[in-house]
């Protein structure tokens, strides 16, 4: 059994940085210090040990002495010479003490050297002496022989790893059996922070460490490290990430076909599947380091975590209790999409660190829509939305998990073209640098691919079919999606059907046909609570004090102009603050504080007392939300008349609540009442601490996408703005009707019906909500009569739809369209009248 271990583990390694710091130390210490190769690399190491010297094993073929500093605590003592003999004589082997004192003060240790030039004895022999330092007085504490012993803690590959992701982001270390292992290795192009220090234990205890003096962003990686193409492990499957204003969800397959959830900015288990809606927000801790670091390099940059906190834990860090929270929370920048809202209206906002509050930055309008990552530069507009989107990339693209190169994002449903645009921009820049060098080059992007996955609704509706288990039936089941997120309430109407013939030949089974989202932008959690905390500040007399405070764009100016031309960290985090002291309003039974401590107009703060009680806070905002709830009917009521069905275009429609602001009980019961009894509204049900893996009302965006990218449903937006079309149209055949014509088929296309055999050909059809399989004398089958003529006789006759209660008949030759010249008969359905043209 060895005399020394070591270790790496960082509570060992923080005791042995304490050991070595000599701090508080008495007789006898003596401390060995030397230089040595470890992992082929230049390495101090320091052992503290009573009455002990540890000299190092020679490396065999390489040397035939080990230099060797040995200093012992004399407590200012005399100048005295560590001799090899039992008595103190002139003939006695001796070695002067080292003047420099590089290990300890001067005042407290007499340092010695032992090199080959000067120690009296072979490195080999030293093993046997027993060394003294002898003298008067203090001094005589050494004069019992000092026991020499052969230092053997020998390194192996459990003492390497690479740290990189632990200094950027706080995820594992990447273990050295892991980078040594030939079928794993370290990616080609990534970053190594090896190893800096070793904890030195003897029998058990931490006597001492083995430092290596390198910045942590230069890190070189061992001749041991094994290099792998990065390529190798790249994965095929897309990433699903729902980006909101309040939280983002990332997805991705697990190697055994699952779905595992990102966490971003906390380790640790999972308490509650919520854990899985990363907060959109970032934490400057300390400004001018992240943006120095971040801008120094454009792949895998080392800025470090704690200078920068990002998802739950910058939330976390902002929401702690105690002396920094006001500090914290005019650091933090929460809701990152919607920063562009500011920038776009003219604003100047300003935004700095939590320790470095003198350096401070304006935001600048992104960067154009404009995919080039070869543009990447030191002096580009710092966004906030790239950075986090860089954090998501590490948090996705770990060692451990391998490589994910195609990302679907879905953003909220209100937003334009362009914002989506400029957002996606972002993201991409910040999930590219998150990628190994080895992987993605700037003359190499085919295989990077980052898409607008559409408004985040129309992928819930995609995922809450199949969590609710409705199928589909013939016609379709009308849906609508109540999307009430943090900014807004996203509003998509359609149809869940069956694929057609050239979808299935796409392999798809299912689709999710869509009217054009709308959306309604004062409808959002974060928004109607910014709303309450505007009215709160503006009756409290604070801003009559100078009190800084981001007004409510709901609400208005708190000035009798116009709003403030500059969004500061003070104004931010005064808003901020407020909301949270209020947040039970809307999420909960919380108790409203009688006060909420904010910053004051100068250096200081000011108590804000809250006038309004929990009452009238509730009352305001149950307005708002009755409100809401009846815009939201009005739409689905527009909604239905394209998506329903005669003679009740209520039924059979699924209404699904998506959102986190859905979870109010008010808002829920509005809706209810505002809907027709029969119409069927689902919510999702809050899954236990046993099934933290199930789809939330958060989380199942992201399982959509991933359904839609690589599952068998499809969506589609539709092409046209008529209604869909409501009848069964068709000729009598072995006395049914045979259907040319269904709810399912395209407007304006030519169906073939069978052969024209009389002049008056006669028209069948019914209400779509009749069924299949209708026999042709059936009371609800309706007639209509084409009256062709002789000429019309042998020809084949064709349909389409043109409107949602109208076709047109005509006859032709084979081929599948009518002739040209042909009579056309125009029916409408509704009424039964026929047209000839």
């Amino acid at each position: 059994m060895t005399l020394y271990e070591l270790s790496i583990e960082d509570a060992r390694v923080r005791e042995a940085e304490s050991t070595v710091s000599l701090e508080g130390r008495r007789f006898p210490t003596i401390v060995v210090q030397w230089e040595s190769r470890l992992f082929d690399q230049t390495w101090s190491t320091t052992i503290v040990l009573d009455y002990t010297i540890p000299l190092p094993p020679l490396m065999i073929g390489q040397a035939t002495f080990n230099d060797v500093r040995i200093a012992a605590l004399t407590d200012g003592a005399p100048t005295k010479f560590l001799y090899f003999g039992t008595e103190m004589t002139g003939d006695v082997p001796r070695v002067a003490p080292e003047m420099e004192n590089r290990i300890g003060n001067a005042k407290l240790y007499q340092e010695f050297r032992l090199e080959a030039s000067t120690c009296p004895l072979p490195y080999l022999k030293l093993i046997q002496a027993t060394p003294r330092i002898y003298g008067n007085g203090p001094q005589d504490y050494y004069s019992p022989p000092i026991k020499v012993e052969r230092y053997d803690g020998a390194t192996t590959e459990a003492h390497l790893a690479d740290f990189f992701p632990a200094i950027v982001a706080n995820l594992e270390s990447v273990p050295g059996a892991f980078l040594t292992d030939p079928n794993r290795g370290f990616w080609s192009g990534s970053r190594y922070s090896g190893v800096s220090a070793i904890a030195i234990l003897r029998q058990g205890k931490v006597v001492g460490l083995h430092r290596r003096a390198v910045r942590a962003d230069r890190g070189v990686p061992p001749s041991e490290v094994i290099r792998r193409d990065p390529k190798l492990d790249v994965r095929g499957d897309w990433v699903a990430i729902d980006l909101g204003a309040a939280s983002t969800v990332a997805a991705r397959r697990s190697d055994r076909g699952g779905v595992e959830f990102v966490r971003v900015g906390v380790r640790g288990s999972v308490a509650a599947p919520s854990d899985y809606e990363n907060p959109t927000e970032i934490l400057l801790e300390n400004a001018a380091a992240t943006f120095k670091a971040y801008r120094d390099r454009v792949v895998l940059p080392t800025t470090r975590w704690g200078d920068v906190l990002v998802g739950h834990a910058a939330k976390r860090a902002r929401l702690a209790p105690g002396a920094e929270r006001l500090a914290e929370n005019a650091a933090a920048l929460t809701a990152l999409p919607l920063l562009r809202d500011r920038l776009e209206r003219g604003e100047t906002v300003r935004i700095r660190g939590r320790i470095d509050e003198s350096h401070g930055e304006v935001l600048k309008q992104p960067l154009p829509p404009i995919i080039d990552e070869d543009g990447i530069g030191a002096h580009d507009p710092f966004d906030p939305v790239e950075l986090y989107a860089y954090y998501l990339g590490l948090y996705i693209n770990q060692r451990a998990h391998g490589l994910w190169t195609r990302y679907a994002i879905t953003m909220p449903t209100g937003w334009s073209a362009a914002r989506r645009m400029s957002v996606l921009v972002a993201m991409r820049r910040g999930l590219f640098r998150s990628l190994p060098a080895g992987l993605v080059s700037y003359d190499d992007l085919a295989e990077f691919l980052v898409e607008d996955a559409g408004p985040s609704a129309v992928s819930f509706a995609a995922q809450a079919f199949r969590s609710f288990g409705i199928p589909t039936r013939t016609g379709g089941v009308p849906f609508a999606v109540i999307d009430v997120g943090a900014s807004e309430t996203g509003l998509v109407f359609g149809v869940y059907r069956d694929a057609r013939a050239d979808e299935k030949g796409e392999g798809k089974e299912r689709i999710v046909e869509y009217l054009e989202p709308s959306s309604i932008g004062w409808l959002g959690g974060e928004r109607m609570l910014h709303r309450l905390a505007h009215r709160v500040f503006a009756s409290s007399g604070a801003r009559e004090a100078g009190v800084p405070f981001d007004p409510s764009l709901d609400e208005g100016p708190l000035a009798e102009t116009t709003l403030p031309a500059t969004s500061t960290p003070e104004g931010r985090a005064n808003a901020a603050l407020l909301i949270e002291a209020l947040r039970g309003v809307l999420e909960g039974e919380a108790p409203v504080p009688n006060e909420v401590v904010l910053f004051a107009a100068a250096e200081g703060t000011y108590a804000l007392s809250i006038a309004m009680d929990r009452a009238e806070l509730v009352a305001m905002l149950q307005e708002w939300l009755a409100d809401g709830v009846a815009a939201i009917a009005g739409r689905i009521q527009a909604a239905v008349q394209k998506i329903g069905r005669e003679p009740d275009r209520f039924d059979g429609l699924h209404v699904f609540l998506a959102g986190r602001t859905t979870a109010n009980a008010f808002l829920a019961a509005r809706v209810t009442s505002a809907l027709p009894s029969h119409v069927v509204i689902h919510r999702f049900k809050e899954p236990d601490r046993f099934n933290l893996t199930s789809p939330t009302v958060k989380t199942a965006t992201a399982l959509g996408t991933l359904l839609v990218r690589q599952d068998k449903v499809g969506v589609m937006r539709r092409g046209e703005s008529r209604d869909t079309f409501r009848f069964r149209v068709g000729r009598a055949r072995h006395g049914q009707l045979a259907e040319a014509l269904d709810p399912e088929v395209e407007y304006d296309v030519w169906r073939e019906v069978g052969a024209c055999s009389k002049p008056d050909f006669e028209v069948l059809y019914v209400v779509a909500s009749d069924g299949h399989d209708v026999a042709a004398d059936d009371p609800r089958v309706l007639r209509a009569v084409c009256p062709f003529g002789g000429d019309g006789v042998g020809q084949r006759v064709y349909m389409r739809a043109t409107g949602p209660s109208r076709v047109e008949v005509s006859v032709g030759p084979p081929g599948g369209e009518p002739g040209e010249g042909a009579p056309v008969c125009s029916i409408d359905l509704a009424s039964g009248k026929v047209a000839v043209d």
